[in-house]
């Protein structure tokens, strides 16, 4: 019979080590063997510590398959909102512009009218013959901001088709419908809408104008100036404003600030230029006068929540004939009270503090307040 050896009494218990615990096998007594179902499922005659593992094993199991199922179920539904956010308020744009939008949208867009290849900068051939909708190209200079703009008969064929004309949630940048850029003519004020990504592409780092969101006027300080070449020739512009603008009524005042294509006289114009300068975040050295060619870039902006359909756009106009390029950028300054919408001022508080920009900036206003009505320029309120 075998004999079990005395205990030593001064023997102290022994501690488990992380050395002894990487020793711990998980895997079969013969290790020869290839892993079956029997090694993960529960078993008769298995003992407590296998129960235990392969308990722990479907539970982590089940837990993975779900989380994925819920995320993928979640990310499914977070862009399928997006699309038809996106979707609903360039249909409402659309229409407040007084434009039909397309009930069923053709394959392919048709191209705009008046684009003839002889006329073409050189540099731009190869973009036309890639896509007929091509109307040129936009770059911020030194950022990411660095793509072609197309322009079509309507502002929803681009919102999901990429440059190729192909079906992508990105879309690309495009220019308003409304007026269409041709060799001899360009709209007053030229529109070109971009998507803001999480992914950072085409109008992401736009909303960095906004010294709220970025803290600073670095952005501006370091990027004052915006470069677009149509197809026919090459364009310069000044960045003067950059605005958060609400487009519901029931949020408050709403500024349609992307049916403002063409000015008919001086009243259009200073009606525009103030209601721009009233709610730029800040201020610069640009001035401005009747007769200027104005560039928008907008782009979707939700600091307020998904449920206020906000936009953010920058404004520039366009470099004068004979003129410096350069800006001072010294003499911009932060507007510590633009002018907001009601919704906004109930989240923020605060209220307009009313006009503080130079009015001198924008050449003949002074003037042309002198001999009108203000109410011909003046039409914003405090919503």
């Amino acid at each position: 019979m075998a004999t079990i050896p005395p205990k030593d009494k001064n023997a102290l218990p022994r501690k488990i080590s992380l050395d002894d615990i990487d020793k711990i096998s998980l895997k079969p007594a013969n290790e020869d063997e290839p892993l079956t179902y029997r090694d993960f499922i529960p078993q008769h005659g298995d003992t407590t510590w296998e129960l235990f593992r392969k308990f722990v094993f479907l539970i982590s199991l089940v837990t993975i398959v779900v989380a994925l199922i819920v995320g993928l179920t979640h990310n499914a539904e977070e862009v399928k909102t997006v699309v038809a956010v996106e979707r609903a308020a360039m249909l409402s744009m659309q229409q407040a512009n007084g434009d039909l939008p397309l009930v069923n949208e053709p394959a392919l867009p048709p191209a705009m009218p008046g684009r003839q290849l002889p006329l073409i900068m050189p540099n731009m051939t190869d973009l036309f013959q890639q896509n007929k909708d091509t109307a040129g190209w936009l770059t911020i200079p030194d950022t990411y901001i660095d793509y072609p703009v197309v322009q079509t008969d309507n502002n929803i064929y681009y919102l999901h088709v990429n440059f190729d004309n192909k079906e992508e949630f990105d879309g690309t940048l495009f220019a308003d419908s409304g007026v269409p850029l041709t060799a001899t003519s360009r709209p007053a004020n030229t529109i070109i809408y971009g998507h803001n990504l999480a992914n950072g592409r085409f109008f992401t780092r736009l909303t960095n104008y906004y010294p709220k969101k970025y803290g600073s006027l670095q952005y501006y300080i370091s990027h004052p100036t915006i470069k677009f070449d149509t197809l026919y020739e090459e364009g310069a512009y000044k960045v003067f404003a950059a605005c958060f603008f609400n487009t519901k009524e029931e949020y408050g005042n709403v500024y349609q600030y992307f049916k403002e294509r063409s000015f008919k006289n001086k009243a259009e114009f200073y009606s525009f230029v103030t209601n721009i300068l009233d709610r730029s975040a800040f201020y610069t050295d640009v001035d401005l006068e009747y007769g200027d060619e104005i560039l928008t870039l907008s782009t979707c902006y939700y600091p307020l929540g998904e449920k206020v359909d906000s936009r953010f756009a920058v404004f520039a106009r366009r470099v004068r004939e004979g003129e410096n390029a350069e800006v001072d950028t010294s003499k911009a300054y932060t507007n510590t009270s633009p002018l907001y919408f009601s919704y906004y001022y109930r989240v923020n508080g605060g209220e307009w503090g009313g006009r503080n920009w130079d009015t001198t900036k924008v050449r003949g206003l002074d003037k042309f307040l002198e001999t009108n009505e203000p109410n011909a320029v003046l039409q914003q309120e405090q919503g």
